[in-house]
């Protein structure tokens, strides 16, 4: 079925933008290859010249919760106002480095499955996978380019080699106070065998638990509560490396 709004879409990137990168962005936005097919027929035979404006800034249909939640995700991540678009080259495939186009400071931003987003420092990348087949539940890397994968199996190599652990899954709690009560009590449970310190911290609207472990094995642990996500961050100390990292998760469901 021809789609206009997926047709005007088409026509202001036809030409900037690979046929099947357009075809997954808009496969992950609910458009069936049939209807991108269809629509894709009336906007080549239409076609006319883009006009000039950010690729970013140009809205697929009229806004709505889901085109608003990206255009808040770009604007939050002020200088990687690409981003949304970059992504259209990252592949889909379990283990896969997922990474999209860095900026002038070599900074790059890595989208999640749920489009969650991220800022990684130069020369870093996020390997990703799922622990489900309904991919509700994703687990990223973030590592130096060029990691060898089977330190991802050893924890205790994460802090010297700068590896820092994301695991993405629906989340059980509420994300206020109530919530965050909860998981802190569940986070000191899972940790009751362990010498830890416990704190509530914020990372831009979301509340979070942040864990230090300091023996047997010191690491240290953030929980972050998205509207519907948690979002666990592990890693080998708290260092400027996890600070930049963790403290630049953008939750779209969470943006005011």
């Amino acid at each position: 079925m021809v789609r206009p709004e997926v047709v005007d879409y088409l026509r202001a990137h036809l030409g900037r933008f690979d046929e099947d990168d357009l075809r997954r962005q808009l496969f992950s936005e609910g458009i069936s290859d049939d209807d991108f097919e269809d629509s894709l027929a009336v906007a080549k035979a239409n076609a006319k010249p883009a006009p000039p404006t950010s690729a970013a800034t140009v809205p697929l249909r009229k806004p709505g919760p889901d085109r608003k939640k990206a255009l808040k995700l770009a604007a939050a991540l002020g200088g990687l106002l690409v981003i949304a678009l970059a992504a259209l080259k990252l592949m889909d495939s379990p283990g896969a480095a997922k990474t999209a186009a860095s900026d002038s400071s070599g900074e790059s931003g890595f989208v999640g499955h749920a489009g969650w987003v991220v800022r990684l420092p130069a020369g870093y990348t996020g390997v990703s996978s799922f622990k489900d087949p309904a991919k509700t539940d994703e687990v990223v890397y973030f590592c130096p380019h060029g990691t060898d994968p089977t330190d991802f199996i050893d924890k205790d190599l994460f802090g010297q080699e700068g590896i820092i652990r994301l695991e993405v899954a629906p989340s059980d709690f509420p994300p206020n106070a109530a919530g965050v009560a909860q998981l802190s009590a569940v986070v000191s449970h899972k940790l009751r065998l362990t010498q830890f310190r416990l704190k509530n911290i914020q990372i831009d609207t979301m509340p979070a638990v942040q864990a230090d472990i300091l023996a047997p094995a010191p690491h240290i642990e953030t929980y972050a509560l998205g509207q519907s996500q948690l979002y666990f961050f592990y890693g080998g100390q708290e260092d400027q490396l996890w600070r930049s990292i963790v403290l630049s998760l953008r939750d779209a469901h969470s943006e005011n």
